[in-house]
């Protein structure tokens, strides 16, 4: 080993013991709470010397002219992404939804230990007997909810599945990111039907956990119960019940099986007088007739439901084998145990119930539901919701199963039994997280700026939901507003000028000059590079309106040094 690398293994030792000094102190304050080894990630090594940022792949961009949302996938490490999303998104998300790694042992869950103890593991799944496992993932997590808190909006609520590996060390971890007085419940998802080859106990669920930015801000719609469908009747909600025999007649005969319930059936087991009455009860609009899969039809009623916008039912049945047959049908293979669409569909809505406009965010995105599932409650109930999905590529998930699930979705496809099915639309924006600089943040230069600068334009369009690039010059990009999106802060366009000097600027206000002409109502959003205040560019642009200077990169810096404090 030469010099320079021992001097550097004693910097990192050093970099060690100050964290874990700190840690210490941190416990030793803190009377109740979840305590555990904080251990760092060999990716907090690149991001010393490198700043993460996101760049466009123009080539898997999918665009439908049909007015509904662009949605947005980015390929990379998720916790390099959102350190990009804290610039963009930041208190603008509604719902986020994950379904991490539950730390089975064989569940595929990756720590990479970043110390110079190099005999643990280094990009290798952690087994169920690891002295640091729980460990591991606490670390793995806390970063990730830390900067995932940041994103969510006032009312903003996060969907987290866990299984009984993790479930109590969440909870606390929970509590401590976003404080137990956000707690709202825990939702059960019944999955399974049998037990396969439980050892003790038949396991048939996970669990949900559902956190608040603040409690007292958020309404979680009851509007399609998460136990049972509900239907609105002139402005009131109802659930449908078809248990109506023995709701209404008593109990029946253990012996007639689901047969019970069938009309058709009713006056063999309950005689003609009850086969009258159910009639009489029908012809008054009471009950109603359902046809089910067996070709008989089932007894139903609604029933009111109240204070329908304000309570979710804390029991999901949705088995987890129709995520696996949803793929299949798509034709998507190679992942397994995807989630079902209906389960996340419900989760949104509930999340979504004050705007249909909300933005939601998976950053475990996997086979890539929670897009599928926005895209088909917003064709169901007319919403515009847009999703932001984060994945890693590791075996090709993202490209082959995330990205090509939710482009068959949008653009169409031949089922398994050679069927065309028809595509929902929408749009998509694809991103891979990417690093500029060769210094650390506190001795970056110039030159680590300016190349920031150039990459930054499509980050500020992001953060303005100006994702259809139409001007790409030497020295400044213009964003537009797609068709059907919504902007973040009522921008139609973002302008970015990033030259070090103004040779170029006479050119940038012509191009925004003739937006202007062309959109007079317009706002546009307008970064423009320099070392100093940008409002020094305001006067620019006196005899224009609807001109906003922000200030670029210095808001990005700021967010990217957060990575050290975490």
């Amino acid at each position: 080993m030469t010099e320079q690398e021992y001097l550097q293994k004693i910097h990192e030792l050093e970099k060690q013991v100050l964290r874990l000094q700190t840690e210490i102190k941190k416990n030793s304050e803190t009377q109740y709470g979840l305590r555990w080894m904080d251990v760092p990630e060999a990716f907090e090594a690149e991001a010393e010397n490198a700043i993460p940022t996101l760049e466009e792949v123009p080539d898997k961009a999918i665009s439908n002219d049909d007015g509904k949302p662009t949605h947005i996938l980015i390929e990379g490490d998720n916790f390099h992404a959102l350190t990009c999303l804290n610039y963009t998104h930041k208190g603008t998300i509604d719902v986020i939804y994950i379904d991490p790694p539950y730390n089975t042992g064989s569940d595929g869950f990756v720590y990479k230990d970043k110390r110079v103890l190099d005999k643990f593991p280094d990009g290798t799944t952690v087994p169920t007997d690891h002295p640091l496992r729980h460990s591991y993932w606490l670390s793995f997590m806390h970063k990730r909810l830390e900067l995932a808190k940041n994103l969510l909006s006032d009312r903003g609520v996060i969907f987290i599945s866990i299984d009984d590996n993790e479930q109590a060390n969440l909870k606390l971890l929970c509590d401590q990111v976003f404080g137990e007085k956000n707690f709202v419940g825990t939702l059960i998802h019944q999955r399974a039907k049998g037990g396969g080859q439980a050892k003790h106990i038949v396991k048939g669920h996970d669990y949900i956990l559902l956190y608040a930015s603040f409690i007292n801000n958020i309404s979680l719609a009851r509007k399609k119960v998460l136990q049972q469908k509900t239907f609105e009747i002139n402005g009131e909600f109802y659930i449908k019940n078809d248990d109506v025999i023995r709701k209404t007649f008593g109990k029946y005969d253990k012996s007639l099986g689901d047969r019970r319930c069938y009309y058709e059936e009713l006056e063999k087991y309950k005689g003609v007088d009850k086969k009258n009455e159910v009639d009489e009860l029908i012809q008054k609009g009471v009950y109603f007739l359902e046809l089910n899969k067996e070709g008989m039809h089932t007894i139903c009623e609604y029933v009111k439901v109240d204070d329908a916008t304000s309570k979710l039912y804390s029991i999901i049945k949705v088995l987890s084998e129709e995520g696996k047959k949803e793929l299949e049908e798509l034709g998507i293979e190679n992942f397994s145990y995807p989630k079902p669409v209906d389960i996340i569909k419900q989760l949104i809505e509930a999340g979504t119930f004050v705007s249909k406009s909300s933005t939601i965010l998976d950053f475990f995105a996997g086979s890539g539901t929670t897009m599928h599932a926005t895209m088909q409650l917003n064709e169901e109930d007319g919403g515009h919701r847009q999703c932001i999905l984060v994945q890693q590529n590791e075996n090709n998930i993202c490209e082959a199963v995330t990205y090509e699930r939710n482009k068959r979705v949008m653009q169409g496809y031949t089922n398994a039994k050679g069927e065309a099915v028809a595509g929902l639309g929408n749009s998509m924006k694809y991103y891979r997280t990417a690093f500029v600089g060769e210094h650390e943040i506190t001795d970056i230069t110039d030159a680590d700026k300016v190349a920031l600068t150039q990459k930054a334009g499509c980050l500020l369009a992001l953060g303005e939901n100006n994702l259809e690039e139409i001007k790409t010059a030497k020295s400044y990009q213009i964003f537009q507003l797609r068709k059907g999106d919504k902007p973040t802060n009522d921008f139609g366009y973002t302008a970015v000028y990033f030259s070090g000097n103004l040779l170029h600027f006479a050119d940038f206000r012509r191009e925004i000059e003739q937006i202007q002409a062309t959109n007079p109502l317009t706002r546009i959003a307008v970064y423009v590079f320099t070392w100093g205040d940008p409002s020094v560019f305001e006067n620019e642009f006196d005899d224009l309106s609807g001109i906003t200077i922000k200030p670029i990169p210095q808001p990005i810096l700021e967010i990217y040094q957060n990575i050290h404090q975490l």
